[in-house]
This record gives C-alpha cells, sequence and structure tokens, in this order.
C-alpha cells in the first residue's frame, strides 16, 4: 500500500520533470505569475489588513515607579547615616579605652545591618 504511494508520487514527479524540461517558457510564465500575484498580494495585506498600533505614547512602568524608587533609596541612605555615624562613636570608644562585650556585640549587629542596607536585601 504504502510502496504502490511511493511510486505513483515518484512517478508524477518523474513526469512533471520531463514536462518541465520539454516546456520551459510555459513553466518560467506560471512562475512569474506566481511571482507577480504573491508581490501584488504583499502590498494588497500591507494597505488594507495592517494591525492598527497605538499611536499614543505611554510613559513606561520603571518612570512612574522612579519616585518611588527614589524615596526608598533616599530611606536606606538615612539609615545607612545612622548606622555609620554610631560605629564612629564605637570606634572613638574604642580609641579611648577597652569596649565591653555589649559594645562588640552591637558593633557587630550594626555592620550586619549596614552589610544588608548596601546590598539592598
Amino acid at each position: 500500500m504504502l510502496i504502490n504511494k511511493y511510486n505513483f508520487l515518484k512517478e508524477q514527479f518523474y513526469s512533471s520533470k520531463e514536462w518541465m524540461i520539454k516546456h520551459p517558457k510555459k513553466v518560467y510564465g506560471y512562475v512569474m505569475l506566481l511571482l507577480t500575484l504573491s508581490f501584488g498580494l504583499i502590498f494588497i495585506q500591507y494597505f488594507y489588513f495592517t494591525p492598527k498600533i497605538s499611536t499614543k505614547n505611554n510613559i513606561p512602568n520603571m518612570y512612574s515607579e522612579s519616585d518611588q524608587v527614589k524615596a526608598k533609596m533616599d530611606e536606606t541612605e538615612k539609615k545607612m547615616e545612622t548606622v555609620v555615624k554610631e560605629l564612629q562613636l564605637l570606634k572613638t570608644k574604642r580609641e579611648k579605652g577597652p569596649l565591653t562585650k555589649n559594645d562588640s556585640l552591637r558593633i557587630e549587629y550594626l555592620f550586619n545591618q549596614y552589610q544588608t542596607l548596601k546590598n539592598g536585601h
């Protein structure tokens, strides 16, 4: 069954190939007609069936939310400044004398807080 279809298609291909070799002017005419029609259809599609694109300018979310982002960055900047000030106070305290265990724990906590604020996590 499948072999019969294969042989039939093979014979059709060879016969159409022979016909094309015997009639090159007709083949050329058919090919040119097909190319002209496809070229014309492209223009018809472009001028009559193009999708309507919105010409209104939409502001991207990145710019509309930038004030919120800027406010958040300013807030983290202020937090970082307070942490740095407290760390500087503890540094001067260390230069004056030995630190207590609570001071060293506070330094470690402030350093971790500073790192999280700096990395944004």
